[in-house]
C-alpha cells in the first residue's frame, strides 16, 4: 500500500520536564507510514497563562501534516487569547472557575479552526490536511480536557482507569445526525465514506455549508470537554493519538504504565518510549504519539525499570535467534522478545 513503508521508522523524538508539582514524559514514533502527521504540545506554565498552568496537547493529521503543525504552534495562544480576567480573576490560576476555563478551550478550538482555514486560503490553498486534537489543561485544582477527534486520553487515579475523552466516530447516533443534516452521509463507517473521525480541526472541504454553523457543518472542530477535580489520588495522565489506542486499550495502557512505575522506572521518558516500542510489536500501523503526566500520587516500586525489560528482551532475541539456527525455520519455540508488561493484571 502506497501509505506505507516496506520496514517502520522506529527512531523516536523524545522529551520530559517537570514543574508545578507534576512530572511529564513524551516520545513519538513515524512507524510504517510513510511520513510523520502526529504533532505534540508539553508546556509548564505557559506563556500567556497564569503561573500554575501546565499545557498538554497531542495532535494526529490525516492527509498531510500541515494542520496539526499549524495547531500545535499555535493553541497556547488562541487559548491565552480567550482566557482573560473572567476566566482567572486577578490573573490567577487558583480559584478559577473549571467550566469558564472548559468554555474558553472550546472557544479556542473554533477559533484555531478559523485561523488554520484563513492561512490555508492564503497560503495553502490546495491543502486539505485536518487534525484530530486532544488538550489537556492542569491547574492548581482540576485538569480540563478538551477533544475533538480520536485520539484520546485517560487517568489513572486509585487504581481506577478514567476516561478524561470520548472519541468522536461518523457511527456514533448524534455525530451522524449532524452529518446528515448538513447534507453528508455515513458509508463504511466513515464520513462520505472517506474521513473515519466526524470531529477534527482542518478538514475544510467537509465544512463547506455556508448557510450553517461551524458547529453544525459535516465535522466540526467542537470539542467535548471533561472536567476533573484534583483531589490527591490521581497517578498519572495520558494522552496519546489512535496509533496507540489501536493496539491497547484503556485499561491495558495504564496497567502498562503502572507496571513500570512498580518495577521501579522513575523516567517517564523511557516509559513513553516502552510504550511506541510495545504498541509497534503489537501491530500498530500508524504514527504514533503519547504524552504521560505524573501526579504526586504515584507511586514507584523497585526494580531494573525500563533498563531491565530491555535487557531481558535482548536477552530472549538472543535466545530465539539462536534457536532458530540450530533447530530451523520451523521452530516455534521463540518468543519474539514479547514483553510480559505489556498484559494487564
Amino acid at each position: 500500500m502506497g501509505n506505507f513503508l516496506a520496514t517502520p521508522i522506529t527512531e523516536k523524538d523524545t522529551g520530559g520536564g517537570e514543574g508545578n508539582g507534576l512530572s511529564f514524559g513524551l516520545s513519538t514514533m513515524q512507524g510504517w507510514r510513510t511520513g510523520m502527521e502526529d504533532a505534540h504540545v508539553a508546556l509548564i506554565n505557559p506563556e500567556g497563562l497564569p503561573p500554575g498552568c501546565s499545557l498538554f496537547a497531542v495532535f494526529d493529521g490525516h492527509g498531510g501534516h500541515l494542520a496539526a503543525d499549524l495547531a500545535a504552534e499555535r493553541i497556547t495562544e488562541h487559548l491565552s487569547t480567550v482566557m482573560k480576567s473572567d476566566v482567572f480573576p486577578g490573573g490567577k490560576a487558583e480559584g478559577a472557575d473549571p467550566d469558564k476555563i472548559g468554555k474558553a478551550m472550546r472557544d479556542a478550538f473554533m477559533n484555531l479552526d478559523q485561523n488554520i482555514r484563513d492561512t490555508f486560503e492564503k497560503n495553502y490553498g490546495s491543502d486539505q490536511s485536518g487534525c484530530t486534537a486532544i488538550t489537556a489543561l492542569v491547574t492548581p485544582t482540576h485538569i480540563i480536557v478538551a477533544n475533538s477527534g480520536d485520539s484520546r486520553s485517560v487517568m489513572a487515579k486509585d487504581g481506577r482507569t478514567v476516561e478524561m475523552s470520548f472519541d468522536h466516530k461518523p457511527i456514533n447516533a448524534g455525530e451522524r445526525t449532524r452529518i446528515q443534516n448538513a447534507g453528508g452521509l455515513v458509508r463504511s463507517n466513515r464520513v462520505n465514506g472517506d474521513l473515519a473521525v466526524s470531529r477534527a480541526l482542518g478538514d475544510f472541504s467537509y465544512k463547506a455549508r455556508a448557510d450553517l454553523p461551524a458547529e453544525q457543518q459535516q465535522v466540526s472542530a467542537e470539542p467535548d470537554i471533561e472536567v476533573q477535580k484534583i483531589d490527591k489520588t490521581e497517578e498519572f495522565l495520558v494522552l496519546a493519538c489512535d496509533g496507540i489506542w489501536d493496539v491497547m486499550s484503556n485499561d491495558e495502557l495504564c496497567a502498562y504504565i503502572r507496571q513500570l512505575m512498580n518495577n521501579g522506572e522513575a523516567d517517564l521518558k523511557l516509559i513513553a518510549e516502552e510504550i511506541l516500542d510495545n504498541c509497534l510489536r503489537a501491530g500498530s500501523r500508524d504514527n504514533m504519539s503519547v504524552v504521560i503526566v505524573k501526579f504526586p500520587g504515584a507511586k514507584l516500586g523497585q526494580g531494573g525499570g525500563v533498563a531491565k525489560i530491555r535487557e531481558e528482551r535482548a536477552r530472549l532475541e538472543k535466545a530465539e535467534q539462536e534457536a532458530s539456527g540450530e533447530f530451523g525455520d520451523n521452530d516455534e519455540t521463540g518468543v519474539a522478545g514479547a514483553l510480559p508488561a505489556s498484559k494487564s493484571s
